[in-house]
C-alpha cells in the first residue's frame, strides 16, 4: 500500500471516528496512530505544536474540550520536545509545555480534582489549575504532575515522583510526595 493510499485511508478513519463520536473519537485514535500522524492530528483539532516535537504512541487524553473544532486548546507543546509512550494529558485545564522539554512514557499530566456525586465532594469540591512544564525540564518516567503545578526552567523530575508542589528551576525532586534532593548550578547551564 503506498504511502499516499494509507494517508487517505487515516483520514478517512479519523473524518468517521470524528463525525461519530467527535473528541472521543479522535482520543481513540491517538492510542493506535503512528507516532507522525499525532502531531498534525493535534494541530488540526486547536493543539498549539512547535517545531520538530517527538511524540510517541500511545498518547492518551482525557477531558479534551467541547469546543467544537478546537478539542486540544488547552495543549500547548513548544519546539524540540519528546514525548515517550503512554502519556496521559487531562485537558480540563491548560497544559503547557515548553521547548526542549523531555516528557518520558508513562508520565501523567492532572489538570483537576472532582470526585463527582461521592459525599466527599462536600469536603472536596471540584477544581482545576493549569501545570506548566519550562524550558529544558525533564520529567522521569512514570511521573504524575498534579494541577496548579510549575516545573521551573531545566529542573529534573524523578522517576515515579509526584509532584503536588511547584518545582524550582535548576532543581531535582523525586519521591512521593515530591522532595527536593539536590540543586543544579544554574551558572552551569547554557542561556
Amino acid at each position: 500500500m503506498t504511502k499516499s493510499i494509507l494517508r487517505l485511508f487515516v483520514n478517512l478513519l479519523v473524518w468517521i471516528a470524528y463525525k461519530a463520536y467527535k473528541a472521543e473519537g479522535i482520543n481513540a485514535l491517538l492510542l493506535i496512530l503512528p507516532a507522525k500522524m499525532i502531531v498534525p492530528l493535534l494541530r488540526r483539532h486547536g493543539a498549539s505544536i512547535g517545531e520538530n516535537p517527538e511524540i510517541h504512541s500511545p498518547l492518551i487524553i482525557h477531558n479534551a474540550s467541547e469546543e467544537s473544532g478546537r478539542h486540544y486548546a488547552h495543549l500547548q507543546i513548544g519546539s524540540e520536545c519528546y514525548f515517550g509512550r503512554d502519556v496521559f494529558f487531562d485537558l480540563k485545564d491548560h497544559i503547557t509545555i515548553e521547548d526542549q522539554v523531555t516528557v518520558s512514557m508513562r508520565v501523567t499530566f492532572i489538570t483537576h480534582t472532582d470526585v463527582g456525586k461521592s459525599p466527599l465532594s462536600q469536603d472536596l469540591p471540584p477544581s482545576h489549575a493549569p501545570v506548566v512544564a519550562r524550558r529544558g525540564a525533564y520529567i522521569g518516567a512514570g511521573a504524575t504532575i498534579l494541577q496548579g503545578v510549575e516545573i521551573g526552567e531545566q529542573a529534573i523530575i524523578g522517576a515515579g515522583a509526584l509532584v503536588e508542589r511547584s518545582v524550582a528551576a535548576f532543581s531535582v525532586v523525586a519521591g512521593v510526595p515530591a522532595r527536593p534532593i539536590r540543586s543544579l548550578k544554574s551558572n552551569d547551564r547554557e542561556a
